[in-house]
């Protein structure tokens, strides 16, 4: 295991464990106060790719709700989704969790890379937007070539629009 890879999974698993932390009723308020934030930045935005939360991610089925009624088109993706086949038409936002993401845009996933390889299937600039709870804003990432930024950060407190990261990459 490379030192880059090592330290991601210890990342992972010290955020697994935060999350584990969070009782329903605290994720549930703070849910509500992320897609406060967020809601403004997508609706009505075309067709947005989002995400089924699971234990500890940012439950966002009212965000999905709202923006729907808003005229938006919203395509849920799972894990079990290829993102090398996801038909991309139109999409003009991505919404993705990140068990942690810093300021300038790197976001760490659950590890398999999937949102990262859908954003690479992109040809038309998408908003790509990360969500997690304002203590997983963390200030430096360990991150990999293949790894994409993204453009802003929505927490439960703030939104952060992410500039160009320590590698000179701007955010996808």
């Amino acid at each position: 295991m490379s030192p880059t890879q090592s330290a991601k999974a210890q990342m992972r698993s010290t955020m697994r464990t935060w999350r584990r932390s969070l009782d329903d009723a605290a994720l549930t308020r703070r849910s509500a106060r992320l897609v406060a934030h967020v809601t403004p930045l997508l609706a009505p935005r075309g067709l947005i790719v989002g995400y089924d939360a699971i234990r500890g991610e940012p439950d966002l089925a009212s965000l999905w709700e709202n923006c729907s009624a808003a005229g938006a088109t919203v395509r849920r993706v799972t894990s079990a989704d290829d993102p090398r086949t996801l038909p991309l038409d139109d999409v003009t936002a991505v919404v993705m969790p990140a068990l942690a993401v810093t300021p300038t845009g790197q976001r760490l996933g659950q590890g398999g890379g999937w949102f990262d390889r859908l954003l690479a299937r992109c040809d038309a600039p998408v908003i790509t937007i990360a969500v997690c709870f304002d203590e997983q804003v963390i200030d430096t990432l360990a991150v990999d070539d293949h790894d994409r930024s993204v453009d802003l950060v929505v927490t439960d407190q703030r939104v952060i629009v992410a500039s160009a990261d320590t590698t000179g990459q701007q955010p996808s």
